[in-house]
């Protein structure tokens, strides 16, 4: 049996627009987190922990993934 890493490895990174999938989640997270900033959604400080909880969640499970 194979384990995930090398699953994805043998598939091949899925690209978008020529970015790597997990980059682009990235950008989208933050344009979205972005554009309910200056829609008045989040405060200041509301923002920047969203920020970092998601960013943190996507870095683990990247790291989980290619273990």
């Amino acid at each position: 049996m194979t384990s995930l890493g090398e699953a994805i490895n043998e598939e091949g990174e899925h690209r978008i627009f020529g970015i790597p999938a997990d980059i682009m989640l990235v950008l989208g997270i933050d344009a979205i987190l972005i554009a309910l900033r200056l829609g008045g959604t989040f405060k200041p400080n509301q923002f920047i922990g969203a920020k970092a909880i998601g960013t943190t969640a996507l870095i683990t499970a990247h790291f989980l993934a290619f273990a």
